[in-house]
């Protein structure tokens, strides 16, 4: 049962969002904190669920991807910051990239969502 229950939760990885979001305003975080607090919180199940989801279509492990392209996201979103600010702080950088990969992990969780779909149906 437990088990079940964490794999839907890993696979609706949306879900944990909400639960985030509810907690959130249960404990009193300000509004315009709130979603920032339940994206952070999100964001390593989402690689959890990409990482399962890659694994289940196309039986490999792609750790070295999901890896290499957050690095490629920071040092972007770096170079940007670096020209626009006057003062350069990785820590801002770090939060931006980490806000970025939630993006690009929840537009990968969609297209392997529905890549598998398509390939189930044509086997």
């Amino acid at each position: 049962m437990m088990i079940t229950i964490l794999s839907g939760l890993l696979l609706f990885p949306f879900v944990i969002l909400v639960l985030l979001l509810i907690i959130a305003k249960k404990i009193r975080v300000k509004k315009s904190k709130r979603f920032g607090f339940a994206v952070d919180l999100t964001t390593p199940f989402l690689v959890l669920t990409v990482l399962i989801l890659l694994r289940a279509i196309w039986d490999q492990w792609f750790v070295f991807y999901i890896v290499a392209a957050f690095c490629i996201v920071a040092i972007i979103l770096a170079t940007i910051e670096r020209s626009k600010a006057k003062e350069f702080r990785m820590i801002l950088v770090l939060c931006k990239a980490w806000r970025a990969y939630f993006l690009l992990l929840t537009g990968a969780y969609f297209v392997l969502i529905i890549t598998g779909i398509i390939l189930q149906i044509t086997k």
